[in-house]
């Protein structure tokens, strides 16, 4: 096992640390003053990390749906200076946008939200229905309910008609950028893993219509042994505390389609993966399902990188990660806050010679296949799973891309950078396992 120094310490099997701050390595904004629901006082436009009012309401273990409203209004809007950036509503458009942001010299987006300007907690962190969308809520409970028992009963049956080449990596949310939270329907590839013991351990993510792409030590190891081992995957999830998951909107209510729980057919671990190794190389596996799934809004593959195409693999280069922050239940020796709800984040690439400098401070070496992401000291929280996707978007296509699976990390979030699977390097593995 990894050696666990009290500062920095390296954590094995276990999630990644996303990077939440507002300011780039040059320069703090000036906080802009900001509104605060339910208050009259004005707030402070701050890195999440630096709102002990927010995270005390976003690290609860029960989210309702009211508090979810209240978090998303208290994200502050982020000037951006680019036309294309601020005109960008689809995965399209939005390829415009994410140029903007990384080939400027602009620091690259990083959330804020409206903190009370005397450090003091929000005074009514709920923002209840209207009555009108109340009713239309009440309605979509009793649809749920109903819609629930019979998804759970019947045959998934597989999409007709769908070109995965072209049409994965697609969502169809129309805030590609803003906030920590995630959309309902950002990221419809991520995956739960749900075990016996009723955790959710792990993340994956949706690669086709019948299998996620997740960490070998997620499926296989003595973390899972104690977990009684996996029980199904769930698709399509938001807030794992409540059902159905609906977010008022200007408007109109937004709400999720039933989260999928699906069983699943094998798991197939790569043959060279060594769960007692400590440098966790090959850590990766793929599990079938028990049946196809059908693509909706909620629920869609993501693309895995194409050989043949040039690799975004450059110093600094914007990678997103997104998931619930089960950093706790792989790990014995730290415990971390997870959120019930999806998180999301931008990180910039670690080159493998700069991140072995790091991890050489700590025996660790850094494999052919492996890559690093994030890392910057002072300006994160923990937020991802171990087993989600490092996520690129590639805007020749327009589509988002798994370049990493989650590996490990360090304990003290932003010590270090996470370190991945790199798909790319294991892709004719993939193939030979799916394409059969």
């Amino acid at each position: 096992m990894y050696p666990y120094p009290k500062n920095g310490a390296l954590w094995a099997a276990s999630a990644l640390a996303l990077l939440v701050g507002a300011a780039n390595a040059q320069s703090e904004p000036a906080r802009q003053a900001c509104d605060i629901p339910n208050e009259t006082k004005r707030g402070v436009c701050v890195p999440v990390s630096q709102c002990a009012a927010y995270l005390q309401v976003r690290n609860v273990t029960n989210l309702s749906s009211e508090r979810v409203n209240f978090l998303k209004k208290v994200q502050c809007e982020v000037e951006i200076t680019s036309t294309a950036t601020a005109n960008a509503t689809t995965t399209e458009n939005a390829a415009a946008a994410q140029a903007a942001d990384d080939d400027s010299n602009e620091s690259a987006y990083k959330p804020l939200v409206c903190c009370p300007a005397n450090g003091q907690d929000y005074l009514y962190p709920v923002i209840q229905f209207s009555k009108f969308e109340y009713r239309r809520f009440l309605d979509v409970t009793a649809r749920f309910k109903r819609k629930k028992l019979k998804r759970r009963i019947q045959t998934v049956e597989p999409s007709t008609g769908f070109n995965l080449l072209n049409e994965c990596g697609k969502q169809v949310t129309n805030r590609i950028y803003g906030g920590e939270i995630a959309e309902l329907d950002e990221y419809p590839w991520l995956a739960l893993l749900v075990y016996h013991s009723n955790d959710y351990g792990c993340s994956g993510a949706l690669i086709d219509d019948r299998h996620i792409l997740t960490a070998a030590h997620c499926v296989q190891g003595e973390g899972v042994r104690e977990r009684r081992g996996l029980k199904h995957v769930r698709l399509g999830e938001f807030n794992v505390k409540t059902e159905p998951d609906c977010i008022e909107e200007p408007n109109y209510l937004s709400c999720a389609d039933a989260a999928l729980d699906i069983a699943y057919e094998h798991i197939h671990v790569h043959p060279e993966y060594k769960e007692y190794s400590s440098h966790k190389y090959n850590d990766i596996a793929i599990i079938r399902l028990k049946h196809p799934v059908s693509f909706t809004h909620f629920i869609m593959p993501i693309c895995l990188p194409n050989q043949s195409a040039q690799t975004p693999l450059i110093e600094g280069q914007m990678f997103s990660v997104s998931g619930w922050g089960r950093t706790d239940l792989f790990n014995k020796y730290f415990i971390n806050t997870h959120s019930p709800i999806k998180l999301k984040l931008r990180i910039p690439y670690v080159s493998s010679e700069n991140c072995s400098k790091m991890l050489d401070l700590y025996g660790v070496r850094l494999g052919p296949k492996q890559l690093c992401a994030g890392g910057e000291k002072a300006k994160d929280t923990c937020a991802g799973d171990s087993g989600g996707p490092l996520m690129f978007f590639d805007r020749q296509h327009s589509r988002w891309v798994a370049y990493g699976i989650v590996s490990y990390g360090f304990t003290q979030c932003g010590a270090g950078p996470g370190v991945y699977t790199s798909v790319l390097s294991y892709i004719s593995w993939i193939e030979s396992i799916i394409k059969p």
